[in-house]
């Protein structure tokens, strides 16, 4: 198989991707065939990637139309938001018997959940969902044609041949992709500077600083840290900060351009700055950008589509256990029974309490989900029980609806503004009311002839500080957002060409506890080994926090490693 260290050759920086190599030349070549389309999508549905309707009711925030809540986390409750004790408040004590029995269950109805659904597909697995709509972070919407995401955004480009290669094309998401391959433009001061990293709009005297870096990221992609991280020297990165890796390597001062590009970054994926995160964490993630990405219509989003539209084709084969795709059936409660089977415990949206036995189940969702779920995990591992409970920081997407296509043609671009004053901790970060990167939300929505769709811009904004999921639910949450995001984006809107006037509608999207800060020590200390392994070789752990990297590319492998062994216990 072709690695990417072999692919690799001659990178140009931190977002800046090796087109030049013949592999990756014929990768996206064989993704050129027109896109299917989605066709017949319900307004009311669990897919991933459902029609939504233009709000009729609008928030008017500083001329600025609004749709008038919150897409995403609902939080109905306030601030009882989910999960934050045990749920399993059952009439009389005790779950109610057991009426259904299946080979296999799967809780959490994310990429994670629907991947490890589909490569288990012949066992008819059942998938609950604590939300209406399946996706978890990588729900998308479309309205009046046009697709948008709500959460994640893009693949790495996979490697030819690969596990990833093969279970994308057979999604076909290899027909509807449009790769990325150019240095990612980064605005400062008013500017769009397309290629910072060659020294490109900053002062001459930074120009070493930036080229050590550039050389530093070459080392690093040709050395891609990738899980499980087996070698020594992954395990003595991951006890140092990303930010002091950089500084020891560099070993010049690191210019203030240079400290927010990769702080901008590092919010922006991570949900945590580059001095909270593990260098072998942050480096896996920084040195993987140099592949390029994939890009889909509604991000990736069309990818959990699709997985959701194959699984939910078993209610016709096995109607016995349909339906298949429970959303809003909230587990509350999985516990090892002495014969070895795994008894499941559901609420449905009505309230009733109802169980199941399965022979395996995989959790596929957040740990701190894990921990309250598990029956008396406390008392019968102490120290996975304690090891789940990660540290895990909230973001929001915007999504800006226009009346006219973005004049630059571009996928993501950083939003640097005023380098000097870029938070460098999550103190500062706690005042940061600022989305950092706009993507082009339409730019992999090809149509082929057809007429041009609404075009979307996709706002980023982490919020990098530990009390910012109550900031989502305290006070008027969309008035206060509105009105930070209004003067931002008239900043945003000048510097692409585009009047205030081209807004037709601007849709928030919040994730209350979207991100596991990868922190220092995550793998040396042996946390990811803690939360991963098998309990009691019955319940299989899949999600992004698997290692703390908000990755579809870990969740799918650990998909596949948890599938094989399911498989291999099952026959």
């Amino acid at each position: 198989m072709h690695s990417r260290r072999q692919a690799l050759k001659a990178g140009l920086g931190l977002f800046a991707y090796a087109a030049a190599d013949s592999a990756l030349t014929r990768t996206i070549a064989r993704a050129s065939p027109p896109m299917s389309r989605l066709s017949g999508i319900p307004d009311k549905s669990s897919r991933p990637l459902a029609a939504r309707q233009p709000d009729p009711n609008p928030r008017i925030i500083d001329g600025l139309r609004f749709k008038n809540w919150f897409e995403g986390d609902d939080f109905n409750d306030g601030l009882n938001i989910p999960f934050h004790s045990a749920e399993n408040n059952f009439p009389g004590g005790v779950p109610p018997e057991p009426d259904e029995f299946v080979p296999v269950a799967i809780v959490g109805g994310g990429i994670s959940g629907l991947a490890s659904a589909h490569l288990l597909r012949r066992y008819n697995p059942v998938v609950f969902e604590l939300h209406s709509i399946f996706g978890g972070n990588a729900q998308g919407g479309v309205i009046n044609g046009a697709e948008y995401p709500l959460g994640s955004a893009y693949v790495i480009t996979p490697d030819p041949g690969s596990a990833l290669d093969h279970f994308y094309r057979e999604l076909g998401l290899h027909h509807v992709v449009r790769p990325d391959i150019a240095a990612a433009p980064v605005e400062m001061d008013g500017l769009i500077l397309d290629d910072v990293w060659s020294g490109m709009g900053v002062p001459p005297e930074d120009v070493p600083a930036f080229e050590a870096y550039r050389q530093l990221v070459l080392r690093m992609a040709d050395n891609y840290p990738d899980v499980p991280f087996p070698e020594a020297w992954m395990r003595d990165l991951d006890r140092l900060s990303l930010r002091q890796h950089i500084e020891q390597e560099v070993a010049l001062p690191i210019p203030a351009p240079l400290a927010a590009a990769v702080q901008a970054y590092c919010y922006s994926s991570f949900g945590a700055g580059w001095e909270e995160i593990s260098a072998l964490l942050g480096w896996n993630f920084l040195a993987a950008e140099e592949f390029g990405r994939w890009v889909f219509p509604g991000g990736n989003a069309w990818m959990a589509d699709a997985l959701w539209q194959r699984i939910s084709r078993l209610d016709s084969t096995d109607p016995g256990h349909a339906p298949h795709l429970r959303a809003a059936w909230r587990v509350v409660d999985v516990r090892v029974l002495p014969d070895r089977t795994v008894q499941v415990t559901w609420r449905t949206p009505e309230g009733r309490f109802g169980s199941m036995i399965a022979q395996r189940v995989v959790m596929a969702c957040p740990k701190h989900v894990c921990r309250h779920v598990i029956h008396d995990l406390e008392r019968i591992d102490a120290t996975r029980y304690n090891a789940m409970n990660l540290h895990r920081r909230a973001y929001v997407v915007a999504n800006v609806f226009l009346d006219r296509p973005v004049p630059r043609d571009f996928y993501d671009i950083f939003l640097l503004g005023h380098p000097q004053s870029f938070p460098m901790d999550s103190g500062q970060a706690t005042n940061f009311w600022r989305y950092t990167d706009v993507l082009n939300g339409s730019y992999a929505s090809r149509r082929n002839g057809l007429p041009a769709p609404p075009h979307v811009l996709t706002l980023y904004w982490p919020l990098a500080y530990d009390s910012a999921r109550f900031d989502l639910v305290m006070g008027d949450p969309i008035l206060a957002f509105g009105q930070a995001l209004a003067a931002q984006l008239n900043e945003t809107l000048a510097l692409l060409d585009l009047p205030r006037s081209a807004v037709q509608e601007v849709r928030f999207t919040r994730f209350g506890h979207a991100l596991p800060v990868a922190q220092v020590g995550f793998v040396a200390n042996g946390i990811a080994h803690a939360i991963r392994r098998p309990f009691q070789d019955r319940v299989y752990f899949v999600n992004q926090d698997n290692w703390a990297l908000p990755a579809v590319e870990n969740s799918l492998y650990d998909a596949f490693e948890a599938a094989d062994a399911i498989a291999a216990a099952l026959g």
